[in-house]
């Protein structure tokens, strides 16, 4: 399914919000204990949006627990893992590997037989490969060598979150209250969160900066992404996602005072060379090069002249 720009629009929008979270929250570098304030700033303003434009939004998740459940859990996971990643390791890195979820959406669709691997197929996970690579190359920060490893391999563990998460959400919003289901995602998320605010609070100095982070950023991101995954697909999403990562590189590099490769640049453009071959020229590139394919083979079949 090809995206309209609208969903486009918003999917950008979503995701450059969550870029400048993430600079942020490094910024801050409150730890795991984060999760719990940050989705909790984004839950109260999006549940009381939805109150107040008379959506009843406990009513919301009381028609579907089972499924605000799931996500809230794989949501706390995601925050907390992430976070614990921007604690330990490079901030350009952790976010790019952070944002494999659309590698491990194609993957996972091929290996299941959903998706065939055509040449679109393939230039979709070349671009957002070498997008990902150049994200991370843009490295700003001298993490000590084993606390960056640790740093992306709970990255990756945020990208399998992630993955799930946006699978669930592209094949529920259609039918959820938009405002309303981002607060509950993000409300149960703040519960499953709590203990680690417990176990590791952050700085008393640094919870009202973590709460307007949820409120300002994260969960005006999260209602433009319900709102995009209502027409966008999965795959459209994940790529996109990568933006994410290009905007908490630069505004990292800003907020930091570091420099800034054009590396983070140019995945970017890579990124955005993904969701046009998605979303624009699948169709005439595997057509080409099936056309191509079907010539070469006649041609080898030919008989020789007598």
């Amino acid at each position: 399914m090809a995206a309209g720009w609208r969903s486009i629009g918003l999917l950008c929008l979503a995701t450059t919000l969550w870029g400048a979270s993430s600079a942020v929250l490094a910024l801050i570098g409150a730890g795991v204990g984060a999760t719990a304030p940050v989705a909790a700033g984004g839950a109260v303003v999006l549940i009381g949006l939805a109150a107040v434009c008379g959506d009843r939004p406990w009513r919301v998740f009381a028609a579907d627990r089972r499924f605000y459940l799931l996500l809230g859990v794989l949501e706390a996971a995601n925050l907390g893992l992430y976070l614990a990643a921007l604690r330990l390791g490079p901030l350009p890195v952790v976010v790019a590997l952070h944002l494999t979820a659309p590698v491990l959406i194609i993957l996972a669709r091929i290996v299941r037989g959903r998706l065939p691997i055509t040449l679109s197929v393939f230039l979709e996970l070349a671009l957002v490969g070498a997008g990902i690579v150049l994200v991370g190359a843009a490295r700003t920060g001298g993490s000590a060598p084993s606390a960056a490893l640790i740093g992306c391999l709970l990255a990756v563990g945020s990208a399998a979150c992630v993955a799930g998460l946006i699978v669930l959400v592209a094949a529920n919003s259609a039918a959820q209250p938009t405002v309303s289901a981002a607060g509950s995602q993000l409300g149960v998320a703040a519960v499953f969160a709590a203990p680690l605010a417990v176990a590791a609070p952050p700085p008393n100095t640094a919870v009202l900066a973590l709460l307007a982070t949820g409120a300002l950023l994260l969960g005006p991101g999260f209602a433009c992404y319900w709102w995009a995954l209502r027409t966008a697909d999965a795959t459209t999403a994940g790529i996109i996602g990568l933006n994410e990562a290009v905007v908490a590189s630069l505004l990292g590099a800003v907020l930091a005072g570091t420099r800034l490769t054009p590396a983070a640049l140019a995945g970017g453009a890579l990124v955005l060379g993904a969701v046009a071959v998605q979303n624009r020229f699948a169709p005439a590139i595997d057509g080409g090069w099936e056309r191509i394919s079907r010539s070469l083979r006649t041609g080898k079949r030919r008989p020789p002249p007598s």
